[in-house]
């Protein structure tokens, strides 16, 4: 077992977990339960739960892009 001890700022280190995030929840009976976290964007759990939106982005990125002629000025 490791002793955790909180700072004058209710702070904790976790050693081992260097930069990671957590979700914390404190039970009826005073313990607490850090669960990993992470950050997602709206746009990036839009994507992971909708199989329809990965197809139709998965076609988008594999069809031939239009292209233009230029003419130099």
């Amino acid at each position: 077992m490791t002793l955790i001890e909180t700072d004058d700022r209710s702070r904790v280190v976790l050693p081992g977990h260097p930069s990671q995030r957590f979700l914390v929840r404190e039970n009826e009976d005073g313990s607490i339960l850090l669960e990993p976290a992470r950050v997602v964007s709206e746009a990036q759990l839009e994507y992971d739960e909708s199989p329809e939106l990965q197809a139709l982005l998965s076609r988008a990125a594999a069809s031939a892009t239009v292209t233009r002629s230029r003419r130099r000025q």
